[in-house]
């Protein structure tokens, strides 16, 4: 796949998902796409608390670079996807498995 063809599919796939640019660069220049889901759950001993979900993805070179942040809290590394398409699935998976919906 080429630069250009992986740069207009995740265009593509970024509008239908509705991820949004917020400003937010990465330390080389590259623009940051983020989602976020929130609803409301039930935690024991405590009572209603806000559960979110946050994704930001990005590309380098050609290869796209998600982060997950779930509650405020950041996984350790971006996971990297070999195409637009499969990192979009796998985020849809993520997100299911999350319990909302994309």
């Amino acid at each position: 796949m080429t630069l250009e063809k992986a740069t207009k599919d995740m265009q593509e796939l970024v509008e239908k998902h509705g991820f949004q640019y917020e400003g937010e660069l990465t330390y080389d220049g590259r623009q940051i796409f983020t989602r976020r889901w929130t609803k409301k759950i039930e935690v024991v001993w405590y009572g209603e608390s806000e559960s979110t979900l946050e994704i930001k993805i990005s590309m380098s070179y050609g290869i796209p670079l998600v982060r997950i942040i779930r509650d405020g809290r950041r996984e350790d590394r971006p996971r990297d996807y070999s195409s637009p398409k499969r990192a979009f699935n796998a985020i849809g998976e993520i997100v299911r498995c999350a319990g909302f919906e994309m």
